[in-house]
């Protein structure tokens, strides 16, 4: 009986400690999305027009992927990355209901 409650203890602390060591992802790592409509897009910059937030303005690279071929008043997502000031795009398809 104590035999198996010290066990079961010591395989609880194992695994609650173990959230503690895992690393923690810089904000250079971490990809975000956000869902928005093409006011402009060319080969260097994406400008996205929010519900909430107004405009943002997005640098494409030549990583990142255009997945089709869209324009102003496309319902677009997009993934990118933050890169310093800049939030460089890694991914931008047409949205379809």
């Amino acid at each position: 009986m104590l035999r198996s409650f010290l066990c079961t203890t010591l395989v609880l602390i194992l695994l609650l400690t173990s959230c503690f060591w895992r690393k923690k992802k810089s904000i250079e790592e971490k990809t975000f999305d956000v869902y928005g409509t093409v006011e402009t897009i060319n080969q260097e910059t994406l400008v996205l027009q929010l519900k909430k937030k107004g405009t943002v303005t997005f640098t494409l690279t030549n990583a990142s992927i255009k997945g089709g071929d869209f324009g102003p008043g496309t319902y677009v997502h997009t993934y990118y990355k933050v890169r310093g000031d800049v939030k460089e795009v890694t991914m931008v398809v047409e949205k379809i209901n």
